[in-house]
């Protein structure tokens, strides 16, 4: 069973990690060369671009960058 719970932890992190590239790269949200996801994500929100709240979540967690 522990490599279950090992095996959802990686798909979670696989998972998580495909919403953020899909993020990088959706340019309806600016360039993501030289700027960090958060700082992205706060530049599209001021901009009235109505960024996905899941991607500032993700990265106020701290677990991806």
């Amino acid at each position: 069973m522990a490599t279950t719970s090992k095996n959802m932890g990686t798909n979670d992190f696989d998972e998580q990690e495909q919403l953020l590239r899909q993020f990088d790269m959706n340019m309806a949200y600016g360039p993501c060369v030289g700027i960090t996801r958060l700082d992205q994500w706060k530049r599209a929100q001021r901009m009235g671009l109505n960024p996905p709240k899941e991607i500032e979540s993700l990265l106020k967690d701290g677990k991806v960058s």
